[in-house]
């Protein structure tokens, strides 16, 4: 199987969800729509998981090769989305554990900031790109200071939506904005190379997962509303494309930035 056709089974898969859900939707299925909202976000993220750990674990943490550490880490993130997502299916339906999803989310955000942040490093550092205080400190300051003038507009619009789990969120959207910057910006060194592919799902996989979550924390959709969990399937599946078009690559030694 050639390098960019590793991705084929996971877009098909995708694409195979999307429209079943269409289907469903548009015949006004509900209970076919939420056995979806509950069951296929857990089950995409562990299979994407589990396939990205086969294809990067076997050398595990030791490998000086940050290309590897990254597609590593944004598998194992996976499978901590899996178990935060069955968690989502339990009590998601209850106000009181928005919270407490959002807070399961977080390790596997970060293993996945930490693998992105690492190789977008090495890659600023090897090619020259400038200072990487100035650099962090743009992805930062850009989707930070967005959050706060959507925390702010919220705050006057709407008395007393400040709520805890509105302000953590607000946090993670900030959080995962800076994600969404950063692997965008590997997306432009690489734009004219083999890399491009697998960075361009991840980016994809990170904004509809952004997506998501701005539904969340902005217009109140609740975390088991068809419409929240079909993007995040999405992003899990992308995610597992980018993870498998990546070791496609380096099975035919394409020329990655490692140091």
């Amino acid at each position: 199987m050639s390098k960019t056709r590793r991705a084929l089974p996971f877009l098909l898969g995708g694409i195979l969800i999307a429209s079943i859900w269409v289907v469903l939707w548009f015949l006004g299925l509900d209970d076919g729509l939420l056995l979806i909202a509950i069951y296929i976000p857990p089950f995409a993220a562990l299979v994407s998981g589990i396939i990205g750990v086969a294809y990067f674990g076997q050398e595990g943490f030791m490998r000086e090769d940050r290309f590897h550490m990254m597609n590593l880490m944004v598998a194992l993130a996976l499978v901590v989305f899996a178990i935060a997502e069955t968690a989502t299916g339990v009590i998601g339906s209850n106000e009181t554990g928005y919270l407490a999803i959002i807070l399961m989310q977080l390790p596997g955000l970060l293993l996945v900031a930490l693998g992105v942040a690492s190789y977008l490093r090495a890659i600023t550092e090897v090619l020259n790109y400038g200072n990487d205080k100035a650099i962090a400190g743009v992805i930062i300051c850009i989707p930070s200071g967005f959050s706060a003038v959507a925390a702010i507009i919220m705050a006057i619009a709407v008395p007393g939506a400040l709520t805890i789990e509105f302000l953590v969120n607000i946090i993670v959207i900030a959080g995962i904005g800076a994600l969404v910057l950063s692997l965008g910006m590997l997306m432009l060194i690489f734009r004219q190379g083999e890399l491009a592919a697998p960075l361009s799902l991840a980016f994809s996989a990170m904004l509809l997962y952004l997506m998501r979550n701005i539904l969340w924390c902005c217009f109140g959709v609740t975390s088991i509303e068809p419409l929240f969990q079909i993007l995040v399937v999405e992003s899990y599946i992308l995610l597992g494309a980018s993870i498998s078009v990546a070791r496609g690559l380096q099975d035919g030694k394409a020329e990655i930035v490692t140091k």
